[in-house]
């Protein structure tokens, strides 16, 4: 197989598996069904209980167990190889649906949050990923 195909075929087996765990799976599976099923309607039933059977292992009792995690990759990212080396045409389409998964898992790991933190003498603040700017106030007649 060509290696650029199987790197494709990990990627969007670890896209899927990760799409299973969200709360936009229903929108994920949608699409991994209009780009792997390909109009086929046999095909299609077969693989709506597939994947409906692996999202429900991974959501039984979350979080997941890495080790569920990774099987379950193991096992998409092997159907995912065999199902590109007969389409290679959808490699475009598979591709953009690693991209949307991923930007759709940053979009809710990542928020911008603002604090105003007012303190006296001998304050502490600690944190993690912090950028601080501070605006000085001036300082009423009793020093404050």
């Amino acid at each position: 197989m060509d290696p650029a195909l199987a790197g494709l075929a990990g990627a969007a087996g670890a896209a899927l598996v990760e799409a299973m765990t969200t709360d936009v799976w229903a929108t994920f599976r949608t699409r991994i069904l209009q780009i792997i099923g390909r109009g086929a309607r046999a095909a299609d039933e077969g693989l709506v209980r597939e994947l409906e059977e692996s999202a429900g292992r991974l959501t039984r009792r979350p979080p997941p167990e890495q080790a569920m995690l990774e099987a379950e990759q193991a096992r998409w990212t092997a159907l995912l190889a065999v199902f590109l080396a007969e389409h290679a045409e959808a490699s475009a389409e598979l591709q953009e649906f690693v991209t949307r998964v991923r930007r759709s898992r940053a979009d809710t790991r990542t928020g911008h949050v603002v604090q105003n933190v007012r303190a006296d003498r001998n304050a502490f603040i600690a944190g993690r990923d912090q950028h601080i700017s501070m605006a000085m106030e001036p300082l009423d007649d009793d020093g404050r």
